[in-house]
């Protein structure tokens, strides 16, 4: 199966404020027109429980939106997806491991050799992975079956992780899109 993804490089003074997510709504509207032959403006949208958005007349067309620091991603399948791409900064990884990863994982984490890198790796695969159930955080991060379902790491630039959540594989291919904050 097919995965499509739309992404777009923000120059710096555009990566602040609501410009994320009016990319992401461009990459949506463009990547929909380009691969289904249809405008966004037609075509109602709703939301599941937790917040994950569908469009109410296309059952089968899923996507998902992501957006950190310069990168704005939009990914299309036809099947359940999720999408995160996380840019790397400091934090303190033991606190945040300690309510997002079962202990041992977090041990491993922290013991890595880079572990802004094992921890930006592991986050981008959870918060992909619940993008993908559409349960987003009403379920403990800790507990997630990561066994349902297949990941697959986006390469990025330094800096920076992705990765993809769906059902089975993707054949993933990717579209840049000059900075869809400023598309028309």
């Amino acid at each position: 199966m097919k995965g499509a993804i739309y992404y777009t490089i923000l120059r710096e003074e555009t990566q602040k404020g609501s410009l994320h997510h009016m990319a992401g709504e461009k990459l949506l509207g463009l990547a929909l027109q380009k691969e289904y032959g249809r405008d966004l403006a037609f075509e109602p949208r709703a939301k599941g429980e937790y917040g994950k958005p569908f469009f109410t007349l296309q059952p089968d067309i899923h996507y998902n939106i992501s957006h950190s620091g310069k990168y704005v991603m939009c990914i299309f399948a036809g099947q359940p997806v999720g999408i995160d791409v996380q840019e790397h900064r400091p934090a303190r990884f033991e606190g945040i491991l300690k309510r997002t990863v079962p202990g041992e994982l977090a041990e491993e984490i922290l013991s890595a050799e880079d572990v802004e890198q094992a921890f930006y790796r592991e986050w981008v695969r959870r918060e992909a992975y619940i993008k993908w159930t559409g349960q987003g955080l009403s379920e403990d991060m800790r507990t997630l079956d990561m066994t349902l379902g297949c990941g697959q790491m986006l390469e990025l630039g330094s800096g920076y992780s992705g990765a993809v959540w769906s059902r089975s594989p993707l054949e993933l291919t990717f579209t840049e899109v000059p900075e869809a904050a400023e598309l028309p």
